[in-house]
């Protein structure tokens, strides 16, 4: 069985966090400080607001 990768940041460090051999071999709080991090990056990456979500949805407001 072939599994896709993930398709988001966010579903990425999801798949990471159930990979024990890959958190394994970052050694020491390397793990930690990129899982912290990258988290922090996708947070803010969606609550961004696009120039996109404006077009489509500001007409839809009340």
């Amino acid at each position: 069985r072939v599994e896709r990768i993930p398709q988001t940041l966010g579903a990425a460090l999801e798949a990471l966090e159930r990979d024990a051999v890959i958190r394994s071999a970052l050694p020491g709080d390397m793990y930690r400080v990129f899982h912290h991090h990258k988290h922090d990056e996708w947070q803010r990456f969606i609550s961004t607001v696009t120039e996109w979500d404006v077009e489509t949805y500001l007409d839809v407001l009340p």
